[in-house]
C-alpha cells in the first residue's frame, strides 16, 4: 500500500472486541502510562469506547510491522476519508504517541490535529480483533520475533 501498510480489510465494527482488562496492560505493564494525552487514563475508557462503536458500523482494520508508522497511517487515512465524505472517520493508532518529546498532560495537547489515541488505549482487544477475523498476531516470545501492529479508521 502507498502509506506503508502491508494489508487493509473493511470490517463490521460489532467483530471489534472492546474489555475491560485491556487497559490494565497499560496502567500496569506501560512506562507511558499517564505521560501521554492518548494514553490512560486521558484516552476514552473501555465503557466510552462501546459507546463510541456503536455509531459506526463499518471500520479499516490495517496490518503494519512498526507502530509509529502505524499512527502516520490511521491518521492520513482519516484525513483522506474525511475529505472523501466520511466525516465521522476517526483513526486509531498503535502504542503510545510520539509526536511531541514531552507531553504536557496537564494541558490541552498542543497537536491534536494529529494526535490519536491507539486501539489498546481505549480498551479495543487488538489481538481477539485481529484473530476474528483470521489475521496474524501472537504474542512475542523473544525480541527477534515479528511483531505484527494493527491500526484501526472509524467509518461511516
Amino acid at each position: 500500500m502507498e502509506l506503508g501498510c502491508e494489508k487493509a480489510f473493511v470490517i463490521h465494527t460489532n467483530t471489534i472486541v472492546v474489555a475491560r482488562w485491556v487497559q490494565l496492560k497499560c496502567k500496569y505493564g506501560c512506562d507511558e502510562y499517564g505521560k501521554k494525552l492518548t494514553c490512560p487514563p486521558h484516552a476514552p475508557t473501555y465503557e466510552e469506547m462501546k459507546k463510541i462503536l456503536g455509531e459506526y458500523n463499518k471500520a479499516l482494520l490495517l496490518h503494519g510491522h512498526l507502530s509509529w508508522q502505524m499512527r502516520y497511517i490511521t491518521a492520513e487515512i482519516e484525513k483522506h476519508s474525511f475529505s472523501l465524505g466520511f466525516y465521522k472517520a476517526f483513526g486509531l493508532g498503535a502504542g503510545p504517541c510520539k509526536l511531541c518529546e514531552n507531553c504536557e498532560t496537564a494541558s490541552a495537547c498542543v497537536r491534536t490535529a494529529e494526535a490519536r489515541p491507539s486501539m489498546e488505549a481505549c480498551g479495543i482487544d487488538v489481538y481477539q480483533t485481529a484473530r476474528n477475523h483470521n489475521l496474524k498476531i501472537e504474542t512475542l516470545k523473544n525480541k527477534l520475533d515479528e511483531v505484527n501492529i494493527y491500526g484501526l479508521v472509524l467509518l461511516e
